[in-house]
């Protein structure tokens, strides 16, 4: 392992070499390309606009469909004196469409939200593919500075272990999207049963038997769903364990890791973890989860909850009230439905999943076949700063000025409490041609978040899910979470192998657990066997490897 180790540290020390024009011929010609890249076109100052007085065009591959509709696009276009000719695949086809292009050599100009992967970065970026962005942000990007200065974080999802950033991430600092892993109770029952919110797991027992046994919707009809919860594969955040797991010890289950310090660790063979799986077979053998909850989607909970006559569901485990009802529902049940704060675990421990801020990688991306790299970066920095765009009159994500969102009055309250400085107008879970939605490279930075009018007819997701989260969660808070790494590609290769036969075994055996298909105590050595078999030990310190290897580099 050690040989391995020193080979990819060679490897990407000749990429640095490569990059700074200190190795060979080929190099050289690298960075005489960047030279003449650079005197092809004249940009004006950081932050002032148009970025040139010569319109000049970008070829810009990126997810999405009519973009030539689309209002900000055509006045951005005005605004930059940058005409872009967009080349569209849906967010299905992007990674092949990505293969494609790299294989083919037929390069666009810029690379936008393709989810260009840690992995492809690396070798993107040692062959050339796609160039390094350091001198390029340093000379044309203040936004894209501050951006890192301020979410530090964020240098992790750009800046890979030779030291090169060639990609720029999306940063979202939203105190709901850190926390996702939530229960939500429906309060009418509680207030009819005269039951107070549950703060331990013997009271959530009891509150979900009382759910199934009193008849709370009143129909004379022992049809209530105590609680539910949907495939997590296919629906984030809606399993059912995940926010009960947290009240035994820390508990990801996309990767069953943890850090403990800088050490990596394996937690789903562990002491706490066998005790949760026990909890939630007392609440299956009571038939207090739903049945299908392993198999089923979203729409099943929407099902429950939007029933005609009133709710069938009292507990949903969810990130967000719109992943189990219709947000702005004519029923208005989005609104009934509160949190449940973290419970007491058997030591008293309380804990809240925290994944911290959301960064998602590999959103933007310069190809070796642009020759106005200046443009390029000057074009997309200008997203990554929330207060330039409402001066301007025309938010990416808002819209315009008057259409998408409109100034705070002195006396609106933002999100947090403090004065707003903005409304929006349009609702966020409206599709829109308005504005540019979420398909660019931001910094959703928390002021900017907080500073939008508390209003929850169109923000009903950011103002209640902050409130919620803000109250009952981030006193709990607890991440733990593996940090985004890279990996060479023999590392992903194999590291992506082991996790994906770990985690075979982890979740058909929770199942079978739980259902009681298979039995906790007497099938337990089985499961720590099979384990052992995926080759669970590999995959931890494989795991480890790249941890300390990214760590160093930083």
């Amino acid at each position: 392992m050690k040989k391995k180790l020193s080979v990819f540290l060679c490897t990407l020390m000749c990429v640095a070499l490569a990059s700074t024009g200190c190795s060979s011929g080929e190099a050289e010609k690298k960075a005489d390309k960047s030279g003449q890249q650079l005197a092809n076109a004249t940009v004006s100052a950081p932050k002032t606009f148009p970025i040139v007085k010569e319109k000049k065009t970008l070829k810009i591959l990126s997810t999405g469909e009519d973009f030539e509709k689309n209002e900000f696009l055509k006045w951005y276009e005005d605004y930059t004196n940058v005409h872009v000719e967009w080349e569209l695949v849906p967010a299905t086809a992007a990674q092949e469409k990505l293969q494609v292009k790299v294989a083919s050599s037929d390069l666009p100009d810029v690379f936008n939200n393709m989810g260009i992967g840690n992995a492809q970065a690396v070798t993107y970026g040692g062959q050339g593919i796609i160039i390094p962005l350091n001198d390029l942000i340093e000379k044309y990007g203040p936004n894209i500075k501050r951006m890192f200065e301020k979410a530090p974080i964020a240098k992790r999802y750009a800046y890979t272990p030779d030291g090169n950033a060639y990609t720029l991430p999306m940063v979202n600092e939203s105190t709901t999207e850190s926390i996702p892993k939530k229960a939500w109770v429906y309060k009418p029952w509680l207030d009819k049963l005269g039951i107070s919110m549950p703060t331990t797991l013997d009271e959530y027992y009891d509150m979900l038997v009382a759910f199934k046994t009193k008849d709370p919707n009143g129909n004379g009809k022992a049809d209530e769903v105590p609680m539910a919860g949907a495939n997590p594969e296919k629906n984030a955040n809606n399993e059912i364990e995940s926010f009960l797991m947290q009240s035994f010890l820390f508990y990801d289950r996309g990767t069953f890791l943890s850090m403990n310090g800088d050490k990596v660790e394996f937690d789903g063979d562990k002491p706490a973890y066998k005790e949760g799986l026990r909890y939630l077979r007392k609440l299956f053998s009571a038939d207090l989860i739903a049945k299908d909850s392993f198999i089923q989607d979203r729409k099943a909970l929407t099902a429950l909850t939007e029933n005609e006559e009133n709710s069938r569901l009292g507990v949903a485990m969810a990130f967000y009230v719109g992943h189990f009802t219709v947000e702005n529902g004519p029923k208005g049940r989005f609104k009934e439905f509160t949190t449940i704060p973290p419970l007491k675990g058997p030591d008293g421990t309380r804990r809240a999943f925290d994944r911290g801020t959301q960064v998602l990688a590999g959103k933007f991306a310069i190809s070796r076949n642009c020759k106005i790299p200046e443009v390029a970066i000057r074009w997309v920095d200008w997203f990554y700063n929330n207060e330039e765009m409402l001066a301007s009159g025309f938010h990416a994500g808002l819209g315009k000025e008057g259409e998408g969102w409109k100034k705070a009055t002195a006396d609106q309250k933002g999100i947090d409490g403090r004065p707003a400085t903005y409304e929006r107008l349009i609702p966020l879970d409206v599709k829109t041609d308005k504005h540019f939605g979420l398909k660019y490279p931001a910094y959703e930075n928390l002021d900017f978040i907080f500073a939008q009018a508390a209003s929850e007819a169109t923000s009903y997701k950011e103002v209640v899910g902050s409130r919620e989260t803000k109250e009952k969660y981030l006193p709990y808070a607890v991440n733990k979470v593996i940090p985004n790494l890279f990996y060479s590609e023999d590392q992903l290769a194999k590291s992506g192998d082991l996790k994906t036969n770990v985690k075979k075994v982890t979740d058909t055996f929770f199942v079978k657990f739980v259902t009681g298909t298979l039995d906790i105590d007497k099938d337990w050595d089985t499961y720590v066997k099979e384990l052992k078999n995926a080759k669970v030990d590999e995959y931890v310190k494989v795991t480890q490897e790249a941890y300390d290897l990214n760590n160093k580099k930083k």
